[in-house]
């Protein structure tokens, strides 16, 4: 925007009064015109600085890879590197339709002396995906603020909001496939940690031999290592629509928090070389219909759970059909079909909310048909109303009734970081 001057109605003003005074004599009239006309007259002189090329802006955030619902922390810094003063700088900065601003504003007024520089910091609440901040808006005002100058002055330092990153550390079961992968087992064998030793047995690999025990006593002995296999698993996610629900205006749904801990969950399992599949279980008019993905490994897996996270986090939430809390299964049984799908050595890791009985049941029914589960549950439930306070104890019941059908939760909330909520399930389970 080009710099605007309001001098036109002040200067008539002024000289309005100083012909009055003229004419009258009266010096007060007089006096009124010339204070204001000398003050406008310093404004002109003084000039308006143009906002480009007299304020630099740079923009940090942290943490630099959050997870969705966690706060990030928003600072510009807003220098002035001429070498005159800016009595009034105002910045706004450009934050994406989709963050929401959680605590302060970044919305600011300062004055800056020559070569001084100020601070602007608020939170945002990360959501998931990559968000794209625009540069931030400056104006720029005289002394006198007669006139001002506005741009947009692109940032130095972070540009974008990204919450994509991996886990650490998943709860597995010891229920494993015959494939070598990086799960510890109770059984001896090839591998890289010592198990144990026994005696010889016709056909042990010399490299197993225990020389120096032979050497010692002249008995022979074979080394025995823990066994590492791969795990066959399938993380489940529950996309419901009683499940796309948030705490607050602005925050991620229980959907939202479900697609990022199994994307996570996912990354992981076939970083350690285990068969991975998906699946999501969605809405479908009566009943429920499962998304699927065959438990695989390496770059096509990756590519195809991305492939279905992103298509159910398109989904509209009007196709997931109407919340009535009854957690039945419908017409159309997800969990029939996922048993259908399902070896008996896989084990799932299911991801829901439990804002319902659905997954109550759904565990149950799993469970008792012999596949080793462990629960994984983003808490999007809140305490400022009666109705959050009834569904948060609604919820801890139900999560009570899956630990009491002998099933590991992990009752996460999204303040906690995911990977200490899933490193206290697997020390737990160990």
């Amino acid at each position: 925007m080009p710099t605007v001057r309001r001098f036109g109605g002040a200067v008539a003003g002024s000289a309005a009064l100083a012909s009055a005074g003229v004419a009258s004599g009266q010096q007060p009239l007089l006096a009124a015109a010339v204070i204001p006309l000398a003050f406008v007259l310093v404004g002109a002189l003084s000039g308006t600085p143009e906002a480009a090329g007299s304020v630099r802006v740079d923009r940090r955030m942290g943490p630099p890879s959050p997870m969705p619902g966690e706060t990030v922390r928003v600072t510009l810094t807003v220098e002035n590197p001429t070498d005159r003063a800016l009595p009034d700088v105002r910045v706004v900065d450009g934050v994406p339709d989709a963050v929401t601003v959680f605590e302060g504003s970044p919305r600011a007024a300062l004055s800056l002396r020559a070569g001084e520089s100020a601070t602007v910091s608020y939170s945002v609440i990360a959501r998931r995906g990559e968000y794209a901040f625009d540069p931030p808006r400056v104006r720029l005002r005289n002394a006198s603020a007669t006139g001002y100058d506005t741009a947009a002055v692109d940032a130095g330092g972070d540009v974008r909001l990204s919450c994509e990153v991996g886990v650490d550390a998943v709860p597995l079961h010891e229920q494993t496939t015959g494939f070598t992968g990086q799960l510890p087992t109770d059984t001896g064998g090839s591998g890289v940690e010592f198990y144990g030793t026994r005696e010889y047995r016709t056909g042990d690999p010399p490299s197993r031999i225990d020389w120096r025990q032979l050497a010692k006593s002249g008995s022979l002995t074979t080394v025995d290592y823990r066994r590492q296999q791969a795990a066959r698993t399938v993380v489940v996610v529950d996309a419901r629509e009683p499940c796309d629900l948030a705490p607050a205006e602005g925050y991620p749904t229980g959907v939202d928090l479900g697609v990022y801990a199994a994307a996570r969950l996912v990354g992981t399992l076939a970083d350690a070389d285990h068969q991975v599949g998906v699946a999501a279980v969605e809405d479908a008019g009566l009943g429920e219909t499962v998304s699927w993905v065959e438990p695989s490994s390496g770059p096509e897996l990756r590519a195809r759970a991305e492939r279905l996270f992103s298509d159910v986090l398109e989904s509209p939430a009007s196709d997931r059909g109407v919340a009535d809390g009854s957690g039945v299964p419908g017409d159309g049984d997800a969990v029939a079909d996922l048993r259908r799908r399902l070896s008996g050595s896989t084990q799932l890791l299911i991801v829901s909310p439990v804002l319902d009985g659905y997954p109550v049941e759904a565990v149950r029914t799993l469970a008792a048909h012999g596949h080793e589960l462990t629960l994984v549950s983003p808490d999007v439930t809140g305490y400022d109303s009666t109705g959050k306070r009834i569904a948060a104890l609604e919820r801890r019941t139900r999560l009570a009734e899956v630990r009491d059908a002998g099933v590991p939760v992990v009752d996460w909330h999204p303040d906690e970081p995911l990977t200490l909520a899933l490193a206290d399930a697997t020390e737990a389970m160990r």
